[in-house]
């Protein structure tokens, strides 16, 4: 009988500059690569970098074992607009804490800090079972489109107290996300 591990209490704080390497290293370990850790490495003192923005989940022995990352995109309107939205991810735990509450607390943080900002709108590309239990929905109905051609069930949006039906069109990501 498989038994369900523990949940793991963690503190959730911003990054301080000791950090910047243990993420890049939970990125590599979370995704099996380098792609995610270079795109947080990448955005770090662009102005799509959001003071507070960059989160880590700490252990009460004070080992970082998660990241999360909001970042400054733009969403195209289809009047010729452009307003900056923010964009979730990545999200990354070590692999041997995953499943135990982790990304959940990183999760609530990120979107706390979004509404601390009065952001009216979060959007990510994500698993369809997972980042629903935060609020978040396909954004192509609601008009927010991707990027890319991503499948409608991994586009998601997290509606804010600011959003509006007003706001439509076309989510574009910061230079440092690779082009799909």
């Amino acid at each position: 009988m498989m038994t369900t591990p523990p949940m793991l209490a963690v503190h959730v704080r911003p990054e301080e500059p000791a950090d910047c390497d243990r993420i890049g290293a939970i990125n590599d370990a979370a995704f099996g690569g380098p792609v995610e850790a270079g795109i947080v490495a990448a955005l770090r003192g662009t102005d799509r970098w959001i003071d507070g923005g960059s989160l880590v989940a700490e252990t009460e022995a004070g080992e970082v074992i998660g990241h999360v990352l909001l970042s400054i995109g733009d969403l195209l309107a289809d009047d010729g607009s452009v307003r900056p939205i923010w964009v979730l991810g990545p999200v990354s735990v070590l692999p041997e804490h995953q499943g135990r509450g982790v990304g959940a607390a990183l999760m609530r943080a990120a979107i706390e800090v979004a509404r601390g900002h009065h952001q009216p709108l979060v959007c990510l590309l994500g698993h369809a079972e997972y980042y629903p239990r935060f609020g978040f929905e396909r954004a192509r109905p609601i008009g927010i489109l991707p990027p890319a051609p991503y499948r409608d069930e991994n586009w998601q949006a997290l509606r804010l107290p600011g959003w509006t039906p007003v706001m439509r069109g076309t989510v574009r990501y910061p230079p440092a996300f690779p082009k799909d």
